[in-house]
């Protein structure tokens, strides 16, 4: 050593962490734990009555099939979490992939029901969410490009 702190024996491989994917990571986890909540208290309740409904990949699930895709994205908003306090690249990689699929998803639903003027409600909600979940998108790619390419 040359007693340099600069020197590339003591710099660490890869660049720290900002703080603010923690606070992501612990966003996910809450998500997930709202999710699998959100599934059983509506079971228990109004299943029956109102069922739940959700939209993945542009179609519209509603009963035993939305519950089944609820548990399954509480499953990957978990994993992300869990992933991304461990400072894991695969990760990061996994939450901009699935929000990037969130997106295109809501854009396919709002595409295929805009038609259907029973459906206006639903599709004027749906489109509502696009802006935000753009700027979620947008927030984990320009955060985590250092950690993805480097």
């Amino acid at each position: 050593m040359d007693g340099n702190p600069n020197s590339a024996a003591r710099r660490p491989k890869h660049p720290k962490w900002p703080f603010d994917l923690s606070v992501f990571a612990a966003m996910s986890g809450l998500w997930a734990l709202c999710l699998m909540l959100a599934v059983y208290a509506h079971t228990a309740s109004v299943g029956l009555v109102d069922p739940l409904e959700t939209v993945f990949a542009g179609v519209r699930f509603a009963g035993d099939d939305a519950q089944t895709i609820v548990i399954v994205e509480a499953g990957i908003f978990a994993t992300i979490s869990i992933g991304m306090f461990a400072r894991q690249r695969w990760a990061l990689l996994m939450a901009l992939i699935y929000m990037a699929e969130v997106v295109v998803s809501h854009l396919v639903f709002v595409i295929a029901y805009l038609p259907i003027r029973l459906e206006w409600m639903s599709v004027r909600a749906t489109a509502l969410q696009g802006p935000m979940l753009v700027m979620i998108t947008l927030y984990l790619w320009i955060r985590g490009h250092d950690f993805l390419f480097e």
